[in-house]
């Protein structure tokens, strides 16, 4: 793909997102202040506070999902990072992670290696 085929393709997913995040915008505020939209007496604050629940929310699904997808590179045997020998794919392990904008529950993908006697997440 060209450099310009490249930023089209980028300014049209900008655009694409953009489009969904005035979408999620609208039933946030459905959900949150009712049709007519926030009432007269609703503070700045109420407002922000409604926006970062929504961040933060956003925030988690999008990390979880990205850690979902990222896993799928250790379905496979993986080299021991200390003495190389490939081990097989263990248990998936829960992780819960505090990220800035609060916890994310994921998993991780474990691996043991005879040889060195040790669990080893490449994925981190």
């Amino acid at each position: 793909m060209s450099k310009d085929g490249q930023t089209q393709a980028t300014e049209s997913l900008s655009r694409q997102i953009q489009k969904k995040l005035s979408e999620l915008s609208d039933l946030v505020s459905l959900q949150e202040f009712g049709p007519e939209g926030p009432p007269k007496n609703v503070t700045f604050r109420q407002i922000e506070a409604a926006g970062y629940r929504v961040a933060q929310l956003m925030a988690q699904k999008f990390e979880s999902s990205m850690v979902e997808s990222h896993q799928r590179h250790f379905e496979n045997e993986q080299p021991c990072p200390e003495c190389g020998v490939l081990c097989v794919v263990g248990d998936k392990v829960p992780r819960k992670l505090l990220t800035r904008l609060g916890p994310v529950e994921l998993s991780e993908t474990s691996f043991y290696c005879d040889a060195c006697r040790r669990s080893f997440f490449p994925s981190t």
